[in-house]
């Protein structure tokens, strides 16, 4: 319901720019001369002069630089956890129209890379933003058993850590995927005892399959606590947010006095 009420709150800020824009452009150039020097503005002209410059600041943040979110799960642990709070950029996935959220200068593809922590668009519900982790770019060809990736033939590599924080029956374990700019280096928790994602039953998509052009596959770092792209399917380019990169805090600091440790951390 709160995913719902901010989307449309984001749709009603971006239509307020051109409304009181508007508004004050008629009464610059028509009311205002026919209106004494000393008498008081209409409340419509004076609410818009005050609205007019906040809702043009924050669309023009929200579209094209940056965007808070608040993580609801546990789907991205040992990453992310529930209560942090995260600053996703608009730019690194490419600049983009307000609303229809289609690329304005770059192409296609541009700037998303497996790795990628991505803030998106709900493939079933676009009301809703989503956050996973991009394992497969468009063209790959991707395998998943075991609790382990293959792309493009080559085995993606783990390293065991340690028992999870919570639950303790599940395991931490480094993943090492291979990426453009190199190997992005990050933990994973998996549950050994849950094979549901692993046997394909009520999947999606069945394993192995070519990543089509223009899609993404996108999985939760909890990987087997996490409804993602082997439940629902694909993220298309145009459903692509922001990347995010940098938890500033978790409510639950300020609330509860806990998870503390979470402040001001640069994801990866």
């Amino acid at each position: 319901m709160f995913s719902q009420f901010t989307h449309y709150l984001a749709i009603a800020i971006v239509i307020s720019v051109p409304i009181t824009g508007i508004i004050l452009l008629i009464d610059k150039f028509y009311f205002k001369k026919h209106r004494a020097k000393d008498a008081k503005l209409p409340a419509l002209v004076d609410w818009s002069a005050f609205l007019f410059p906040v809702v043009l600041v924050l669309t023009v943040l929200r579209s094209f630089i940056a965007e808070p979110f608040i993580i609801p799960s546990g789907s991205m642990q040992p990453t992310l956890y529930a209560g942090d709070m995260i600053v996703a950029n608009r730019w690194s996935f490419g600049l983009r129209y307000p609303i229809t959220n289609k690329r304005i200068f770059s192409e296609e593809g541009e700037g998303v890379n497996r790795g990628d922590i991505a803030v998106f668009k709900y493939p079933v519900d676009p009301r809703i933003n989503y956050i996973k982790r991009i394992v497969a770019v468009p063209g790959d060809v991707v395998d998943y058993k075991n609790k382990a990736l293959t792309i493009n033939g080559k085995p993606v590599q783990y390293e065991y850590i340690s028992a999870a924080l919570e639950p303790t029956s599940e395991m931490l374990y480094t993943e090492y995927l291979p990426s453009k700019d190199g190997i992005v280096e990050h933990g994973i928790q998996v549950a050994p005892y849950n094979t549901t994602a692993d046997h394909g039953m009520a999947l999606k998509q069945q394993f192995p399959f070519k990543a089509p052009e223009g899609q993404y596959l996108a999985f939760g770092d909890n990987r087997d606590n996490s409804a993602d792209s082997r439940f629902w399917g694909f993220v298309a380019d145009d459903q692509l947010v922001g990347k995010a990169n940098f938890i500033w805090m978790n409510y639950k600091c300020v609330t509860q006095l806990k998870d503390c440790d979470h402040i001001f951390t640069i994801l990866k």
